[in-house]
């Protein structure tokens, strides 16, 4: 996830025919948000190619929180037993 303002955002994902932010719904949730969408979620799509999302506040913080319970299961797991 990255704020849409990043500079380090690639050229091609900022050119994607993404929604107006200040009138667009999530495009996770389906919500429409009182501020202006200003994150976008990039998940790797088919053939490893970059898929943005504008994902609303609610979304990217229950997104950071599923992150953040993975690597810590991850870290917590033991390691996997070879055979």
């Amino acid at each position: 996830m990255a704020p849409l303002d990043d500079p380090g955002l690639p050229a091609f994902i900022k050119q994607r025919a993404l929604p107006d932010p200040a009138t667009a719904r999530c495009e996770l949730c389906d919500a429409r948000p009182r501020q202006p969408l200003s994150t976008v979620l990039i998940v790797d799509g088919p053939d490893g190619l970059p898929v943005p999302f504008l994902v609303c506040n609610q979304c990217r913080r229950t997104l950071d929180e599923l992150h953040a319970l993975l690597e810590s299961a991850d870290r917590s797991s033991p390691a996997p037993q070879s055979w």
